[in-house]
């Protein structure tokens, strides 16, 4: 139903588009893409999705994690740097983030006692920014997210003949404070 709601507001309000890129998950090899469409002259909606699909097979480690979250953002004073309505400036928004992950890491150089995390993960809160314009298509955009995020995980062997066997089902942890960090590079489509 959310997601109708969402699509008819975007077909029906939105005026620009803009695509982004997190910087510094692309220096890492993490293949990600975001979405930002203008609603009103201070409100936008902000979609992001990333994938860390890394396998290290020497010691069967493993670090992959499938995210996506949502926001919506309110800019201060925006200034119009396109000519249809993409904003820059300061803006405070809220937030909501999904994601799966499988990490295993080997802990002091010793396998037998090091685990893998399976499990999935939310995360929501609020969320500050600002975005430059540094042309007539190009905006970096900085933001910090503080949130509740909560985790529940089943624990494996890093690897082994019982690497499928869990050690321990459904575990959760909780974690109050930063949950969300961008350097995005926003090229806007239209102009």
């Amino acid at each position: 139903m959310l997601g109708v709601v969402v699509l008819s507001m975007l077909t029906t309000t939105a005026s620009a588009q803009s695509v982004k890129i997190n910087a510094p998950l692309c220096l890492t090899g993490s293949p990600n893409i975001g979405f930002e469409y203008t609603l009103t002259r201070q409100l936008t909606l902000n979609a992001d999705v990333f994938w860390m699909p890394y396998m290290f097979k020497k010691g069967e480690e493993v670090f992959r994690v499938l995210e996506g979250a949502l926001e919506v953002r309110h800019y201060f004073n925006p200034n119009n740097f396109y000519t249809n309505d993409s904003w820059d400036g300061f803006y405070v928004g809220s937030y909501a983030m999904y994601g799966n992950f499988n990490i295993g890491l080997i802990k002091n150089n010793d396998k037998a006692s090091s685990i893998r995390r399976r499990g999935w993960g939310v995360s929501g809160g609020i969320s500050g920014g600002y975005k430059f314009a540094i042309g007539t298509r190009l905006a970096l955009d900085i933001n910090l997210g503080l949130g509740y995020a909560h985790f529940q995980y089943d624990k494996y062997p890093l690897g082994g003949a019982f690497v499928k066997y869990p050690l321990e089902l459904k575990n959760t942890k909780k974690w109050i404070g930063p949950t969300r960090f961008g350097v995005y590079l926003v090229y806007n489509i239209f102009r």
